[in-house]
């Protein structure tokens, strides 16, 4: 029996990702440990009491309103109140239930922004040993169709093993996706895009039916998008190194261009990710550009008003 934790701060998008939760749970199956942080330690017991309350009668009303009576019956659920904020206790959560996934509602940051709000657990999986799942708005059942996109070079293979069972059926279409730029062609030790060929057929020996694409493409995110939206993709398994590009996965821009990536669930493997200094440079500069103006309107305030 598999362990997801859902963090669930009674907000719509936590509500979302229950759902999804319930039917991974019926599928695998798996318990699931509902958290919620409630950051006073100073709780009476009788706040405590009615919080752990609000999480049952969350929990039963979507087993019944969602599931069958045969499959909601099927799972287990626990309740956990969390002393900490979220991100601080998640990975003694992680460990303490033995997790095999966090399943999460959907929020949006950029990367000076995470860490300015203590950061977010769906936009920092490095803050987690097991993979992060993030579920959107709207409606999603368990996918057919999953696009893996990332570093199949640090990739295990009990990483890649246990996908399947996120699928909807056996027979589910994976295609493994590795984008390349120009520059790699040339890596100076004459190897060119050889060993990216290699990691991808050693991925494609973890699921058989997958099928394997290496694609240039200078901006990875524009290309993972583009990709997902062309396969009409049900699940995005995002594997890399690149901690940037996790950070820019969410970002609030491309909510409002409608992006096609945030529009799915997208499972976000552990992969100890870094951000690189640049990009770190670019959001550093805009939250300092946001933190001038906002100075500024308290001595100008026709700037705020413009």
């Amino acid at each position: 029996m598999q362990t997801i934790l859902v963090p669930v701060d009674f907000s719509a998008a936590a509500e979302n990702a229950l759902r999804y939760a319930n039917k991974l749970a019926v599928k695998l199956p798996a318990e699931i440990v509902l958290v919620h942080s409630a950051t006073s330690p100073a709780r009476l017991p009788e706040e405590r009491a009615a919080l752990r309350r609000r999480l049952e009668a969350l929990a039963e009303r979507l087993r019944y309103q969602q599931l069958t009576r045969q499959g909601g019956r099927r799972i287990r659920y626990y309740y956990h109140l969390a002393a900490e904020a979220l991100p601080d206790c998640l990975q003694v959560l992680v460990t303490g239930y033995c997790a095999s996934l966090v399943v999460t509602g959907l929020a949006l940051d950029d990367c000076a922004a995470a860490t300015a709000a203590g950061t977010t657990p769906q936009g920092l999986p490095e803050r987690v040993s097991c993979p992060v799942l993030v579920v959107p708005p709207g409606h999603h059942e368990l996918p057919a169709h999953v696009v893996m996109a990332g570093d199949f070079d640090r990739v295990g293979t009990s990483q890649l093993a246990s996908l399947p069972a996120l699928a909807r059926t056996p027979a589910a279409q994976f295609e493994l996706v590795q984008f390349y730029q120009e520059s790699q062609l040339y890596d100076g030790a004459g190897k060119g895009l050889t060993p990216l060929k290699k990691a991808l057929l050693r991925a494609q020996q973890s699921l058989p039916n997958a099928t394997t694409h290496l694609l240039p493409e200078e901006d990875a995110l524009e290309g993972i998008t583009e990709f997902c939206a062309q396969h009409a993709t049900q699940l995005l398994v995002l594997a890399t190194t690149d901690g940037c590009l996790v950070r820019r996965f969410f970002h609030p821009h491309y909510r409002q261009t409608h992006a096609y990536h945030l529009r799915i669930p997208a499972l976000l493997l552990p992969m100890s990710t870094l951000p690189s200094a640049a990009c770190c440079a670019r959001c550093a500069l805009r939250q300092a550009a946001a933190g001038q103006l906002a100075q500024s309107s308290k001595f100008f305030p026709q700037l705020a008003a413009g």
